[in-house]
């Protein structure tokens, strides 16, 4: 099967190096990618600039002279919309636009095609006219714990279709289609202290009516502390799992999908994701005619993990394997 799935990968991926090595620098990470092959990149402005949302000049034109060094180039620029940035005060529909127009500029300022955000759907017919103004495509990212069938994103999908626009799109994030626990989360949780007991019963459990509150009552009483609270939460979080993943979700949002993200936590020796099925999710987005790109997102700073550059490796070759075979 022929298909035109491109690679990409977000620098939120060097995560842990960013912040935890005072001379681990942009440079590093293009000179990085660059000798993997890679010259397509996402960047999240709230994460790498000095000042946000108005992005410094300076710091925009180091990158575009990195990019120009190793050729490279940004496609997304992933904005952040803080509704809570002022203490005691909800941002209003105006001052949500704004920030939104500074991220768009942003992107414009950059080189990229793609601005992903979290655009309440009913907020996007506003957006769209900026957008348009500034030649940017708008992407909303859809997150675990929510999943392709729900509510919330056929919503986006049913809005974007009655836009009737090329110019808005979904990126759905694998991390949605998480089957189970990974081993690195449980093995930090261990550390913390938390017994294989209680680990094992909100595992068996998870979907056997429990609620996060619920859950967490019950753990309480086997003598779970707050390690064994944070577990709780997390796991009916962000770092939830599904019972079955969601193809029938994700087949009928493909046709307003403009981008993806490769979320993934660890990858072993053998370059196989054992947590999210990559086979069938990247063999259904091929043979939908998918005509974009699929950034690598490691996100194994949620663990203090420092060895993206190992993990994106491993992620794009087993990328390659799996696209080579279709």
């Amino acid at each position: 099967m022929s298909h035109n799935i491109k690679k990409a990968v977000s620098l939120y991926s060097y995560s842990e190096q960013w912040i935890s090595q005072e001379n681990f620098t942009y440079e590093d990470m293009f000179r990085h990618l660059h000798g993997l092959g890679v010259h397509t990149l996402e960047i999240v402005g709230s994460q790498s600039f000095s000042q946000y949302p108005v992005i410094p000049e300076n710091e925009v034109q180091e990158l575009l002279a990195l990019c120009k060094k190793y050729d490279m180039e940004f496609y997304c620029y992933d904005g952040y919309t803080d509704h809570g940035k002022i203490w005691n005060h909800d941002l209003t529909e105006e001052e949500i636009l704004q920030e939104m127009t500074y991220d768009i500029m942003s992107a414009k300022r950059l080189g990229c095609k793609l601005m992903k955000s979290s655009i309440p759907a009913p907020f996007l017919h506003r957006v769209l006219p900026i957008a348009e103004m500034f030649d940017i495509k708008l992407c909303v990212e859809l997150h675990a714990p929510e999943y392709p069938g729900n509510d919330h994103c056929q919503e986006y999908a049913r809005t974007i279709k009655e836009l009737n626009t090329d110019r808005i799109g979904l990126c759905p994030d694998f991390g949605m289609f998480i089957l189970k626990p990974n081993e690195i989360m449980l093995d930090q949780y261990r550390q913390s202290g938390v017994p294989d007991e209680i680990l094992d019963y909100i595992v068996a459990n998870r979907f056997n009516g429990y609620t996060e509150e619920t859950m967490w009552e019950k753990v309480q009483s086997m003598g779970g502390d707050d390690n064994a609270h944070l577990a709780v939460s997390e796991m009916f979080g962000f770092l939830s799992w599904s019972r079955s993943a969601d193809f029938e979700g994700l087949k009928s949002i493909l046709p307003y999908c403009i981008y993806f993200h490769g979320k993934f936590y660890h990858i072993g020796d053998d370059c196989v994701e054992t947590t999210i099925p990559y086979e069938e999710l990247l063999t259904m987005i091929a043979q939908s005619g998918y005509n974009g790109y699929i950034a690598t997102e490691y996100e194994g700073h949620t663990f203090c993990l420092n060895d993206a550059l190992e993990q994106i490796e491993r992620h794009l070759q087993m990328e390659d394997r799996i696209l080579a075979a279709l």
